[in-house]
């Protein structure tokens, strides 16, 4: 294959928006460009004034990997921004940015970067640098079951946390007398979104975000031009606490998907609208994959583990509703009969 470039100039010093780890991550980066065959040089600074400061940031057929400093926004030439996700400060793509990474992103494993590399495409070019939100909306109703509350408060302790770092999160609640559809709470978040940088996140009630969550999205989102993805929970017997994004990376993702991410303009959104499944109950997240069809590959959010009514009598009804309605759709999955319990009559 050939390579996208002639050499790669790093750059991640420096105090402006200093990278944790950075040794973690530097070694990741350089582990990277030695299996592309990469020539690289680790930039080291010199005293011959802002010219010549400038000149390094530009030389021909060279790629450079920044964080987000003088030397960032002097370069001009295709370079991929290396960012923290806490504290969050929005980055903001340039013309010539061809991937925005977090620095918990690189650490998990490097296959993104190269990915990055080779795709050599500028990256998703914000309307207003520093204007979008993230909004997310989960459906809220009581229960009087101790388990639940509990769940349902460990998550809300966990989107405050996250509140915290990523200033430009906020929460907010479908209200429902019953088992909502989840048209229903994608029609409810759609109208909080009134910028085209606006992302809006859907999930179950109980699923708890890291503090980096937010962050990693829309690094993700952006760098590869995307208007909707969703993400795998992991599953947790016993949830001691919030968790970060390290801690919960030695948990493996669950089946279940329980996290939507979605721009007002994603083409899928009037089909979603327009197809009433229930929340919580069979095929409703499988659908809603299909459509999207671009999985997050990292491990963000999680879950308090225990039993669930979708797989007993107790559901049933919602759940034949369900199976109904997929079922005259066109997907790429099957419902199996041994996999969702006794109570059904038809199968995808």
């Amino acid at each position: 294959m050939q390579k996208p470039f002639n050499k790669v100039v790093i750059n991640i010093d420096g105090h402006s928006s200093k990278i944790e780890n950075q040794r973690e991550v530097l070694y990741q980066i350089c582990t990277c460009l030695k299996l592309m065959g990469l020539p690289f040089e680790i930039y080291k600074a010199n005293r011959n004034g802002f010219n010549s400061l400038k000149e390094d940031m530009n030389q021909p057929d060279t790629l450079y990997i920044l964080n987000d400093s003088l030397q960032y926004h002097i370069c001009e030439s295709p370079c991929i921004l290396i960012c923290r996700s806490i504290c969050w400060v929005q980055a903001a793509p340039k013309e010539n940015t061809i991937g925005i990474i977090t620095q918990e992103m690189l650490l998990t494993g490097g296959q993104y970067l190269m990915a990055l590399i080779y795709r050599n495409s500028t990256v998703r070019q914000f309307f207003d640098e520093y204007a979008a939100k993230t909004y997310l909306v989960v459906n809220d109703y009581t229960s009087e079951n101790m388990d639940t509350m509990h769940r349902y408060s460990m998550a809300m302790i966990t989107w405050n946390h996250l509140s915290k770092q990523d200033i430009h999160f906020t929460t907010n609640f479908h209200t429902s007398k019953t088992l909502p559809f989840v048209s229903e709470i994608l029609k409810d978040g759609l109208e909080l979104l009134s910028h085209p940088d606006d992302i809006l996140i859907i999930t179950n009630r109980d699923i708890c975000l890291t503090k980096e969550s937010t962050a990693i999205i829309r690094a993700y989102m952006d760098s590869l031009n995307l208007t909707s993805c969703y993400a795998r929970r992991v599953d947790i017997r016993s949830v001691p606490g919030v968790l970060s994004y390290k801690d919960i990376q030695q948990y493996p993702s669950a089946p279940g998907i329980d996290l939507f991410a979605f721009r007002a303009n994603d083409l899928c959104i009037k089909e979603l609208l327009e197809t009433n499944l229930y929340l919580g109950r069979v095929g409703w997240d499988s659908f809603w994959a299909d459509r999207i069809k671009n999985e997050l590959p990292y491990k963000i959010c999680y879950h308090h583990e225990h039993s669930s009514d979708w797989n007993t009598q107790k559901g049933s009804e919602e759940n034949i509703h369900n199976i109904k309605i997929i079922s005259q759709k066109d997907v790429d999955f099957g419902i199996s009969y041994n996999e969702y319990g006794p109570y059904y009559e038809k199968n995808i």
